[in-house]
C-alpha cells in the first residue's frame, strides 16, 4: 500500500513540476511578445520624432538621446568593421 502512495505522489509532483514549467515557458513567450511590441513602439515613435511629426516630452528626451548615440556608434562599429574587411581582397 505505501507503493502505491509513493508513485501517487511522484506522479503529483512530476503534474505540478510539468505545470510550472509549461507556464514559466508562457511567461517567456509572452515576455518575448511584450519585448518586441516595445520595441517597435519605441522604433515607431522615434520615426515620428525624426520627421518632426511628434514632439518628445522632456522626460523622454534623455531616452531619446541615448538611442541616437547609440545608433550613431553602431554606424560607425558597422564601418570599421567594413573599412578593415575591405584592406585585405578576400580569397576565392
Amino acid at each position: 500500500m505505501q507503493a502505491v502512495t509513493f508513485f501517487e505522489t511522484l506522479r503529483d509532483r512530476v503534474v505540478l513540476r510539468s505545470q510550472i514549467g509549461k507556464r514559466k515557458l508562457d511567461r517567456s513567450a509572452t515576455r518575448r511578445e511584450l519585448d518586441h511590441a516595445s520595441r517597435e513602439l519605441g522604433e515607431r515613435f522615434a520615426a515620428l520624432v525624426r520627421r518632426g511629426r511628434v514632439e518628445v516630452p522632456g522626460e523622454l528626451r534623455v531616452f531619446l538621446d541615448a538611442v541616437r548615440l547609440l545608433e550613431e556608434k553602431l554606424a560607425a562599429q558597422e564601418k570599421e568593421i567594413a573599412d578593415l574587411e575591405g584592406e585585405f581582397p578576400r580569397r576565392k
